[in-house]
This record gives structure tokens, C-alpha cells and sequence, in this order.
């Protein structure tokens, strides 16, 4: 009976061995929640760290790679079993970027990651469309008024060192313009002129996104504005040429021209104003 209970017991541990899970890794880190932030603007990463033994700060090292490049970063111990894990970065170009924050304990070698998305979207430009309604059968030019006042001095570049960069890698999908102006004084405008035939132009209404940047003491910051427009198309193109006698079609292209030369003055009028330093 003796030898059967000792059986018994060894077999009980043999069980208990097979369905006791692992233990679950002490050394933890939590990035947090995917972040949105600005091209040119930091983003600070608070990271939650903890661990089932004594929390030991002066123990563990910490570094994020930010997809652009890697750094080490701050570990602060918070109680006796949780610490924070802080690192700041600055994104230039806007895009969507895997950020991976990593935390080493240097005694036991045991190393616990955790990732977020950190999305960067351009800064903010005023734009406006002049004309406002776009002729698909057009080959004329049309001028975009971009209002660098408003993010001349955005946050986290110092204005007095951010310039313009290379105005004619302003775009417009693919289109570049084939001419500059500047009106800076006061914030300013940039003045943009675009041939129709380089704008892939689609019928109806929409908006027209141009893109661009900003050089700051850290770099070329990715800068983009949308302007509203009317695209039309009116017709086969015989109308356009006037060659077919009607004079309605004739009418209406010279009111659509009249109407887009008289926002063009009022657009420039604006921009002389804020070059001489009075209100439009």
C-alpha cells in the first residue's frame, strides 16, 4: 500500500508539472495609443513600464527607434513595480511611421518591446484658386495664392530662421509651376502660376491640393493647402475654336473669362496689400 501511495504522489506531481502554465515574463512595456502630430512639431512618447520584481530604474536601459532613426530614451521609475519610459522625436516629412519602444533589463538580459503608429500630416497652408472654374480644353494659366503667414512661425520652429524652400517644387499632383512671385512682407503670399495642360483636371467640382515645404533651422518641413475649384468641360472643342458659328458658345467663355480676370485683380490687390502693410 505504501509503494501504491508513492506512486500515487509522484504521479500528482508529474500532473501539476504538465498543467502548470509559464510564468509570464516579469519585464513589460506598453507604448500607448497611435498618435497624430504635425510635420515640424515633437512628439513625446510616454511609455508604461513595469515589472513583478522590484522595480530597479538604474537597471534598465531604453532606446525607440522611430523608423527614421533610433535613440535611447529616459527611464523613470514611477512606484516600487511601474516606470515611465520618455522619449521625444521631431518627424519632418509628413507619412505614417512605425515607432517601437524598447526596454532591456542589463542584469537578466530580458527585453520587452511594444509599438504604436505615429501619423504626421503637413502643416497648414491658406490656398486660393484663381480662376475658380478650370476649362479641361483650356491651355491658359492659372495662379494659386498661397498665405504663408499662417504657418510661417507654427509651433516648435522658430520663424525668424524658417524660409520658404525651392517655391517651384510646389506641386500640384505632378505639376510644378513655370512661374514665381513673392510678396513676403507681413507673412506674405507666394504666388504660383500652373499651365492647365500639365494639371490632370477631372470634370466637376473639387479641390486642388498643393504640396510643398517649409526649411526651419531642423529641415524641410512638408507643407500642403487645398483650394476649391469648379472643373468643366464644355464640349468637343469645336465650340471652344468658335469655328462653328455659335455664338453662345462665344458668350459664355468670354462672360467665364471676364469673370476669372476680375479674381485674379482682387487676389492680387490682396497680396499688394499685405506687401505694403495695409488692409486689402
Amino acid at each position: 500500500m505504501k509503494r501504491d501511495t508513492a506512486i500515487q504522489v509522484f504521479s500528482l506531481f508529474i500532473a501539476l508539472a504538465v498543467v502548470v502554465p509559464a510564468v509570464q515574463a516579469a519585464l513589460t512595456v506598453d507604448a500607448g495609443s497611435d498618435r497624430t502630430v504635425l510635420a515640424g512639431e515633437p512628439v513625446t512618447i510616454l511609455a508604461a513600464c513595469s515589472d513583478t520584481e522590484i522595480f530597479d530604474a538604474m537597471n534598465l536601459s531604453a532606446s525607440v527607434d522611430w523608423s527614421t532613426e533610433t535613440t535611447e530614451a529616459e527611464v523613470v521609475q514611477d512606484d516600487k513595480q511601474n516606470g515611465t519610459v520618455r522619449a521625444t522625436h521631431t518627424y519632418l516629412a509628413a507619412g505614417t511611421y512605425v515607432v517601437t519602444v524598447m526596454v532591456e533589463d542589463n542584469a537578466t538580459g530580458t527585453v520587452a518591446r511594444d509599438t504604436l503608429n505615429v501619423t504626421v500630416n503637413p502643416q497648414t497652408a491658406e490656398v486660393k484658386v484663381v480662376p475658380k472654374t478650370l476649362n479641361q480644353k483650356s491651355n491658359g494659366v492659372m495662379t494659386v495664392f498661397v498665405s504663408i503667414a499662417e504657418w510661417f512661425g507654427f509651433a516648435g520652429a522658430d520663424s525668424a530662421n524658417t524660409t520658404v524652400s525651392d517655391p517651384t517644387e510646389f506641386r500640384i499632383g505632378n505639376a510644378t509651376p513655370e512661374k514665381v512671385n513673392f510678396c513676403m512682407k507681413d507673412g506674405g503670399t507666394l504666388i504660383l502660376k500652373y499651365r492647365h495642360q500639365d494639371l490632370d483636371l477631372a470634370a466637376g467640382d473639387g479641390n486642388l491640393t498643393v504640396t510643398g515645404g517649409a526649411v526651419t533651422e531642423n529641415g524641410s518641413v512638408s507643407v500642403a493647402g487645398t483650394g476649391a475649384v469648379s472643373v468643366i468641360n464644355p464640349g468637343n472643342g469645336k465650340e471652344a475654336k468658335f469655328g462653328n458659328g455659335d455664338g453662345r458658345a462665344r458668350a459664355a467663355l468670354v462672360k467665364e473669362k471676364a469673370k476669372n480676370q476680375k479674381e485674379f485683380r482682387e487676389e492680387q490687390q490682396k497680396s499688394n496689400g499685405k506687401a505694403n502693410g495695409r488692409a486689402p
